[in-house]
């Protein structure tokens, strides 16, 4: 999908059409179902300073990611102000927020590097180096950890039905983990395989004329994380890990939002916490999977049945509001506003 597709209003407001109505629906019949006059009384309850330490932990995830796209350019030898980056970062939020997949986010993100002066190659390697950061953490850890806790994670949050189709989802992304990997440490073996996969005459069937240019595609995209990667890594390899460090205090701060809901409702999560962040993360890799934008309706009944697990009935409801008005809303508002801002200005100059 171009960024000038995008750029679209009519494509925007599609995206928000959508999200907004399936998670609206959504959070209000979680809300009709468990709402009691105890619920609203607790509400008021909230302390202020609690507030403060939810939106502080969004602000957190702003933060760190920011810190990490910047480290990244640093290291590709190109400078970007932190401000800058913070703007950028929140539009390309936005973008993927209103499309399926967040298939929107990279394109937006290359495009707003570049209008800051950096080549198209040097703002896609950042990009690629980004998500891909991202995607090994997502596609590596989460399978591993859903693959060894899977009996009890799925029983606690209300998937154990699902057991058997979920078995197959697990298997597959174990499975495309290894390609992963092996494209990275052994190229010549991961191209291999993957050419092999995609002229499989069940993939040949199901793809038709578009499995040939799904798999130069993925393999071009492989390529150029790799050549992004050795440029970091030649003579930078602490720098590298510091990457990879960052990575993973970007997604732990995206995880801090529901345990800090908890607790602004005085609910006891010491010596739980480490099992919270658990069931989110496979929640978040659930969530991958889902082609709607955002993962609206999805997204709510799946940490809806987490704070089933830790909160009583008539605080369920309220707090996945809380949760996603943070973690999604939010995000998306204030993403919305850098993405006209910087968007409309350019269309406005020409």
């Amino acid at each position: 999908m171009t960024t000038k597709k995008m750029l679209t209003p009519g494509f925007v407001r599609k995206g928000m059409t959508i999200t907004l109505t399936i998670g609206l629906f959504t959070m209000a019949g979680l809300l009709f179902s468990s709402t009691t006059p105890a619920t609203w009384r607790s509400l008021s309850m909230i302390h202020p300073k609690n507030i403060c330490i939810m939106l502080g932990v969004v602000i957190l995830s702003w933060l760190v990611e920011g810190w990490r796209v910047k480290t990244i350019a640093y290291l590709l030898g190109e400078q970007i102000s932190f401000i800058d980056i913070l703007r950028i970062n929140l539009a390309t939020i936005f973008s993927g927020n209103v499309t399926p997949l967040y298939s929107g986010s990279v394109p937006t993100q290359v495009y707003l590097l570049h209008q800051q002066g950096i080549s198209i190659g040097k703002a896609s390697a950042i990009v690629t180096i980004r998500v891909t950061f991202t995607s090994l953490l997502v596609s590596i850890g989460g399978p591993l950890l859903l693959f060894i806790f899977r009996g009890k994670l799925l029983n606690e949050i209300g998937l154990a039905s699902l057991t058997g189709f979920i078995n197959y989802i697990i298997l597959g992304a174990l499975i495309f983990a290894g390609v992963l990997l092996l494209l990275l440490f052994r190229p010549t073996k991961g191209t291999s395989m993957i050419k092999k996969f995609f002229r499989l005459k069940l993939v040949q069937k199901i793809l038709g004329s578009k499995a040939e240019t799904l798999c130069q595609k993925l393999l071009s995209e492989a390529e150029e994380f790799r050549v992004s990667l050795h440029t970091l890594s030649v003579h930078k390899t602490i720098p590298v890990l510091f990457v990879l460090f960052l990575t993973l205090c970007s997604w732990l701060s995206t995880l801090l939002i529901a345990p800090t809901v908890m607790m602004a409702f005085g609910v006891n999560i010491h010596g739980k916490i480490f099992r919270i962040l658990l069931l989110e993360y496979v929640i978040y890799f659930l969530l991958s999977f889902v082609p709607i934008p955002g993962g609206s309706g999805v997204a709510e009944i799946g940490f809806f049945s987490l704070f089933a697990i830790y909160l009583p009935k008539h605080l369920q409801a309220i707090s996945v509001t809380i949760w996603r008005l943070l973690s999604y809303y939010l995000n998306t508002v204030v993403g919305g506003v850098c993405f006209l801002r910087l968007f409309m200005t350019k269309q406005e100059k020409h």
